[in-house]
Protein backbone atom coordinates (compact mmCIF):
# COMPACT_ATOMS: atom_id res chain seq x y z
CA UNK A 1 0.00 0.00 0.00
CA UNK A 2 1.21 3.61 -0.32
CA UNK A 3 3.88 4.71 2.14
CA UNK A 4 3.43 7.60 4.63
CA UNK A 5 5.36 9.97 2.33
CA UNK A 6 3.08 9.01 -0.55
CA UNK A 7 0.02 9.58 1.62
CA UNK A 8 1.28 13.07 2.51
CA UNK A 9 1.69 13.98 -1.16
CA UNK A 10 -1.76 12.57 -1.96
CA UNK A 11 -3.25 14.63 0.89
CA UNK A 12 -1.67 17.78 -0.53
CA UNK A 13 -2.96 17.01 -4.01
CA UNK A 14 -6.48 16.45 -2.68
CA UNK A 15 -6.48 19.92 -1.12
CA UNK A 16 -5.21 21.39 -4.40
CA UNK A 17 -8.07 19.78 -6.34
CA UNK A 18 -10.15 22.61 -7.87
CA UNK A 19 -13.28 20.43 -7.66
CA UNK A 20 -13.08 20.11 -3.87
CA UNK A 21 -15.90 22.25 -2.39
CA UNK A 22 -14.48 25.57 -1.25
CA UNK A 23 -16.00 25.46 2.25
CA UNK A 24 -14.57 21.99 2.84
CA UNK A 25 -11.21 23.02 1.44
CA UNK A 26 -11.16 26.05 3.74
CA UNK A 27 -11.90 23.94 6.82
CA UNK A 28 -9.23 21.36 6.04
CA UNK A 29 -6.66 24.03 5.23
CA UNK A 30 -7.41 25.77 8.51
CA UNK A 31 -6.42 22.54 10.25
CA UNK A 32 -3.93 21.43 7.64
CA UNK A 33 -1.42 19.80 9.96
CA UNK A 34 -4.07 17.63 11.62
CA UNK A 35 -5.32 16.56 8.19
CA UNK A 36 -1.78 15.60 7.17
CA UNK A 37 -1.19 13.59 10.33
CA UNK A 38 -4.51 11.82 9.86
CA UNK A 39 -3.55 10.95 6.29
CA UNK A 40 -0.62 8.89 7.62
CA UNK A 41 -1.91 7.74 11.01
CA UNK A 42 -3.46 4.41 9.99
CA UNK A 43 0.10 3.09 9.66
CA UNK A 44 0.68 3.63 13.39
CA UNK A 45 0.43 -0.14 13.80
CA UNK A 46 4.06 -0.36 12.64
CA UNK A 47 4.94 1.18 16.03
CA UNK A 48 2.19 -0.27 18.23
CA UNK A 49 2.36 -3.83 16.90
CA UNK A 50 -1.41 -3.98 16.43
CA UNK A 51 -2.78 -6.28 13.73
CA UNK A 52 -3.16 -4.26 10.53
CA UNK A 53 -6.89 -4.95 10.42
CA UNK A 54 -7.26 -3.06 13.72
CA UNK A 55 -6.14 0.19 12.10
CA UNK A 56 -7.14 -0.40 8.45
CA UNK A 57 -10.46 -2.21 8.94
CA UNK A 58 -10.19 -4.77 6.16
CA UNK A 59 -8.50 -8.01 5.18
CA UNK A 60 -7.22 -8.53 1.64
CA UNK A 61 -9.97 -11.10 1.15
CA UNK A 62 -12.51 -8.32 1.84
CA UNK A 63 -11.29 -5.98 -0.93
CA UNK A 64 -14.15 -5.14 -3.25
CA UNK A 65 -16.70 -6.37 -0.71
CA UNK A 66 -16.01 -4.35 2.45
CA UNK A 67 -15.41 -0.59 2.48
CA UNK A 68 -12.89 0.05 5.26
CA UNK A 69 -13.97 3.65 5.82
CA UNK A 70 -17.55 2.54 6.37
CA UNK A 71 -16.41 -0.19 8.77
CA UNK A 72 -14.28 2.36 10.64
CA UNK A 73 -17.19 4.76 11.15
CA UNK A 74 -19.67 1.99 11.93
CA UNK A 75 -17.28 0.60 14.56
CA UNK A 76 -16.70 4.03 16.10
CA UNK A 77 -19.91 5.99 15.37
CA UNK A 78 -18.76 8.84 17.62
CA UNK A 79 -16.37 9.76 14.78
CA UNK A 80 -18.99 9.67 12.02
CA UNK A 81 -20.24 13.24 12.42
CA UNK A 82 -17.44 15.74 11.82
CA UNK A 83 -19.45 18.73 13.03
CA UNK A 84 -19.77 17.03 16.43
CA UNK A 85 -15.98 16.87 16.74
CA UNK A 86 -13.50 19.60 17.52
CA UNK A 87 -12.32 21.14 14.23
CA UNK A 88 -8.78 19.74 14.30
CA UNK A 89 -10.11 16.31 15.27
CA UNK A 90 -12.55 16.38 12.35
CA UNK A 91 -9.72 17.29 9.95
CA UNK A 92 -7.62 14.43 11.35
CA UNK A 93 -10.44 11.90 10.84
CA UNK A 94 -10.95 13.25 7.31
CA UNK A 95 -7.31 12.47 6.58
CA UNK A 96 -7.62 9.04 8.18
CA UNK A 97 -10.59 8.18 5.95
CA UNK A 98 -8.66 9.29 2.88
CA UNK A 99 -5.77 7.03 3.91
CA UNK A 100 -8.10 4.02 4.20
CA UNK A 101 -9.54 4.76 0.77
CA UNK A 102 -6.17 5.01 -0.97
CA UNK A 103 -4.97 1.77 0.63
CA UNK A 104 -8.18 0.01 -0.38
CA UNK A 105 -7.86 1.17 -3.99
CA UNK A 106 -4.16 0.26 -4.13
CA UNK A 107 -5.05 -3.26 -3.01
CA UNK A 108 -7.87 -3.54 -5.56
CA UNK A 109 -6.11 -1.93 -8.54
CA UNK A 110 -2.41 -2.68 -8.00
CA UNK A 111 -1.51 -5.30 -5.41
CA UNK A 112 -4.14 -7.93 -6.12
CA UNK A 113 -4.19 -7.88 -9.95
CA UNK A 114 -0.48 -7.29 -10.54
CA UNK A 115 1.05 -9.22 -7.67
CA UNK A 116 -1.29 -11.66 -5.92
CA UNK A 117 -3.41 -12.84 -8.84
CA UNK A 118 -0.83 -12.50 -11.64
CA UNK A 119 0.43 -15.99 -12.59
CA UNK A 120 3.94 -15.22 -13.81
CA UNK A 121 5.73 -14.63 -10.49
CA UNK A 122 8.11 -17.55 -9.86
CA UNK A 123 7.78 -17.26 -6.08
CA UNK A 124 6.09 -15.14 -3.43
CA UNK A 125 9.47 -13.71 -2.36
CA UNK A 126 10.17 -12.28 -5.83
CA UNK A 127 6.65 -10.90 -6.00
CA UNK A 128 6.99 -9.14 -2.66
CA UNK A 129 10.46 -7.81 -3.49
CA UNK A 130 9.20 -6.24 -6.70
CA UNK A 131 6.08 -4.79 -5.05
CA UNK A 132 8.03 -3.24 -2.20
CA UNK A 133 10.71 -1.94 -4.56
CA UNK A 134 8.01 -0.13 -6.57
CA UNK A 135 6.59 1.28 -3.34
CA UNK A 136 10.05 2.46 -2.27
CA UNK A 137 10.71 4.15 -5.61
CA UNK A 138 7.37 5.98 -5.35
CA UNK A 139 8.19 6.84 -1.74
CA UNK A 140 11.46 8.44 -2.85
CA UNK A 141 9.68 10.50 -5.48
CA UNK A 142 7.26 11.69 -2.80
CA UNK A 143 10.14 12.44 -0.44
CA UNK A 144 11.74 14.70 -3.06
CA UNK A 145 8.53 16.72 -3.30
CA UNK A 146 8.12 16.95 0.47
CA UNK A 147 11.71 18.12 1.02
CA UNK A 148 10.86 21.24 -0.95
CA UNK A 149 8.57 22.21 1.95
CA UNK A 150 10.93 22.86 4.89
CA UNK A 151 8.12 23.81 7.30
CA UNK A 152 6.14 20.59 6.84
CA UNK A 153 7.79 18.77 9.72
CA UNK A 154 7.28 21.71 12.06
CA UNK A 155 3.61 21.83 10.99
CA UNK A 156 2.98 18.17 11.80
CA UNK A 157 5.00 18.29 15.04
CA UNK A 158 2.62 20.95 16.36
CA UNK A 159 -0.39 18.60 16.19
CA UNK A 160 -1.44 17.35 19.64
CA UNK A 161 -3.87 14.41 19.43
CA UNK A 162 -6.16 14.06 22.42
CA UNK A 163 -8.43 11.04 22.37
CA UNK A 164 -8.69 11.21 18.59
CA UNK A 165 -8.64 7.45 17.98
CA UNK A 166 -10.42 5.12 20.42
CA UNK A 167 -8.14 2.23 19.43
CA UNK A 168 -4.77 4.05 19.65
CA UNK A 169 -3.52 5.80 22.78
CA UNK A 170 -2.38 9.41 22.48
CA UNK A 171 1.22 8.50 23.33
CA UNK A 172 1.39 6.10 20.38
CA UNK A 173 0.03 8.72 17.98
CA UNK A 174 2.54 11.23 19.34
CA UNK A 175 5.37 8.74 18.82
CA UNK A 176 4.15 8.09 15.28
CA UNK A 177 4.01 11.86 14.65
CA UNK A 178 7.55 12.33 15.93
CA UNK A 179 8.89 9.33 13.96
CA UNK A 180 7.39 10.78 10.80
CA UNK A 181 8.73 14.28 11.47
CA UNK A 182 12.25 13.01 12.13
CA UNK A 183 12.28 11.43 8.67
CA UNK A 184 10.83 14.52 7.03
CA UNK A 185 13.50 16.72 8.57
CA UNK A 186 16.54 14.47 8.21
CA UNK A 187 17.04 12.49 4.97
CA UNK A 188 19.56 10.23 6.69
CA UNK A 189 16.83 9.00 9.06
CA UNK A 190 14.39 7.78 6.37
CA UNK A 191 13.58 4.15 7.17
CA UNK A 192 11.36 3.04 4.28
CA UNK A 193 13.90 0.71 2.69
CA UNK A 194 15.05 -0.69 6.01
CA UNK A 195 11.47 -1.34 7.17
CA UNK A 196 10.60 -3.22 3.98
CA UNK A 197 13.86 -5.18 4.04
CA UNK A 198 13.22 -6.22 7.64
CA UNK A 199 9.70 -7.40 6.86
CA UNK A 200 10.97 -9.53 3.98
CA UNK A 201 13.94 -10.95 5.86
CA UNK A 202 16.62 -9.58 3.52
CA UNK A 203 19.47 -7.17 4.13
CA UNK A 204 19.11 -3.51 3.26
CA UNK A 205 21.94 -3.91 0.73
CA UNK A 206 20.14 -6.80 -0.98
CA UNK A 207 16.91 -4.84 -1.13
CA UNK A 208 18.67 -1.76 -2.48
CA UNK A 209 20.06 -3.88 -5.31
CA UNK A 210 16.54 -5.06 -6.16
CA UNK A 211 15.31 -1.44 -6.10
CA UNK A 212 18.05 -0.50 -8.58
CA UNK A 213 17.20 -3.42 -10.84
CA UNK A 214 13.47 -2.60 -10.78
CA UNK A 215 14.20 1.07 -11.56
CA UNK A 216 16.32 -0.02 -14.54
CA UNK A 217 13.87 -2.68 -15.71
CA UNK A 218 16.33 -5.52 -15.01
CA UNK A 219 14.34 -7.36 -12.34
CA UNK A 220 11.55 -9.85 -13.01
CA UNK A 221 8.93 -7.98 -15.03
CA UNK A 222 5.42 -7.58 -13.63
CA UNK A 223 2.40 -8.20 -15.85
CA UNK A 224 2.15 -5.63 -18.67
CA UNK A 225 0.29 -2.45 -17.85
CA UNK A 226 1.58 -1.71 -14.35
CA UNK A 227 2.70 1.85 -15.17
CA UNK A 228 -0.66 2.66 -16.74
CA UNK A 229 -2.45 1.10 -13.78
CA UNK A 230 -0.46 3.24 -11.33
CA UNK A 231 -1.49 6.40 -13.18
CA UNK A 232 -5.13 5.26 -13.36
CA UNK A 233 -5.04 4.39 -9.66
CA UNK A 234 -4.08 7.93 -8.71
CA UNK A 235 -6.75 9.51 -10.91
CA UNK A 236 -9.49 7.25 -9.58
CA UNK A 237 -8.35 7.76 -5.99
CA UNK A 238 -8.45 11.56 -6.29
CA UNK A 239 -12.00 11.38 -7.64
CA UNK A 240 -13.03 8.94 -4.93
CA UNK A 241 -11.41 11.13 -2.25
CA UNK A 242 -13.53 14.12 -3.27
CA UNK A 243 -16.65 11.98 -3.09
CA UNK A 244 -15.65 10.51 0.28
CA UNK A 245 -14.98 13.91 1.87
CA UNK A 246 -18.22 15.37 0.53
CA UNK A 247 -20.12 12.37 1.88
CA UNK A 248 -18.39 12.50 5.28
CA UNK A 249 -19.15 16.20 5.67
CA UNK A 250 -22.68 15.85 4.34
Amino acid sequence: MPTPFQHLVYAQEILADPDLPLNLKAHLEEHLCAFYLGATAADVQTLTGQPRVDTHFYHLADVGVVRPGEVFLATYPQLAYPRHLRPAHAAFISGYLVHLLWDELWAAQIFLPFYVEAPQWPARDQRNLHHNAVRTLLDRQAETRLRAQPCLGECIRAVAPHGWLPFVVDDALARWRDWLVIQLEDPTRVETGAVFAGRMGVSVAEFEEVITQVAQGRYLAPPPGLDAALAAFELSAYTASRHLLRQYWG
